[in-house]
């Protein structure tokens, strides 16, 4: 009997010592992973005396949605505030992960940022060969950032604009363990936090191209008040007087993941894309009709699928099986216990 009590009380604090508990909680990641979108931050380590004396009074952010990737144009009106001249850096990652302020809003990992291009008023600006491998909460993957300096005198406004082009089928929307492969794009204002605040005004613009339609949004970010023009395929949004945090970024997940997109041969001229946005960005887009609410879901939401299954049950085996191992083997050493002494007492019988 006291085999059995030795072996049921280590069998006892095996179980209890050994009880995945918390580690189950950070077995699969929520968020968007290797979206399509940007980072736009102001402050370095060497320009913090620029923190938050810098507002962004306006900004207007034009995107075209294709099949397989986003055409971006951005126009920003900054003022320095201060009365002193400022000098510092502006920059995005070309791809890293941004986990901000909430975990199960924005763990996002941005990926591909193409044909980049910055004017300050009438001039096309350089970029610099300034590596950048972390800052703050944006741990890039590598040092390669688009960074470019300005100078503004004291009490200044000036207009910034900003175009690239972004990869979207590469996106996987992530909930425990349930994952869907879609194009996505990302916009996250929450890095606007650095600017001097509020952010006066945000209007935002999304063209659905390459015979998109409507139905094809699978997700949209609620709380910037989204309308849809039919005629354009337009939707429209608009945010006003805010500081950002993370419920505010912009998340669009739409269309299905095409395995066999040629990402180069798509944007092979990237010229005529800009042109197209331009065209967006000249268009009387407030005069437009926008008759439709937006009716999608929550762009973090996704579907169960039988694909989940085997990942799910991979990892709760990764995680179970060295305590199923030992109290397999305590299981053994306690059936042998038995039969030895059971053996001992026929033994001493006989």
């Amino acid at each position: 009997m006291r085999y059995i009590q030795y072996y049921l009380l280590l069998l006892s604090i095996i179980l209890t010592l050994g009880t995945p508990g918390k580690s189950m909680a950070n077995a699969a990641q929520p968020g968007v992973w290797n979206a399509g979108g940007t980072v736009f931050t102001m402050l370095y380590p060497e320009d913090s005396l620029s923190f938050r004396k810098v507002q962004m009074q306006q900004e207007c952010i034009y995107i075209q949605l294709y099949k397989g990737f986003a055409v971006v144009k951005g126009t920003y009106l900054f003022r320095n505030t201060s009365s002193r001249p400022l000098n510092f850096k502006m920059g995005y990652p070309v791809n890293g992960i941004y986990s901000g302020g909430e975990a199960l809003l924005n763990q996002v990992v941005l990926d591909s940022m193409n044909y980049f291009k910055i004017r300050a008023g009438e001039n096309w600006l350089p970029l610099l060969q300034q590596p950048h491998t972390e800052y703050g909460n944006i741990n890039a993957f590598s040092s390669n950032w688009m960074v470019w300096e300005m100078t503004f005198a004291a009490g200044e406004s000036q207009t910034v604009e900003v175009y690239f082009i972004v990869n979207t089928n590469k996106a996987q929307i992530r909930s425990g363990y349930d994952t869907e492969k879609r194009n996505a794009f990302i916009y996250l204002l929450e890095s606007g936090s650095v600017w001097k605040q509020p952010i006066e005004k945000g209007n935002f613009y999304i063209q659905l191209m390459d015979g998109l339609q409507a139905e094809d949004v699978q997700g949209i970010s609620d709380g910037f008040a989204f309308r849809f023009n039919n005629t354009q395929r337009i939707f429209r949004g608009s945010r006003s007087y805010f500081s950002p945090g993370p419920k505010d970024n912009l998340v669009i997940t739409y269309y299905k993941q095409d395995k066999n997109f040629d990402f180069v041969k798509s944007t092979s001229q990237p010229a005529v894309l800009f042109d197209k946005i331009d065209t967006l960005s000249r268009m009387p887009l407030e005069k437009l009709s926008y008759a439709t609410d937006v009716q999608a879901k929550d762009p973090y939401t996704v579907s169960g699928s039988a694909d989940s299954i085997l990942p799910m049950l991979l990892t709760h085996f990764a995680i179970y099986a060295p305590y199923m191992a030992g109290t397999l083997g305590i299981a053994i050493l306690i059936w042998a216990g038995i039969r030895r002494k059971k053996s001992r007492r026929k033994n001493n019988r006989v």
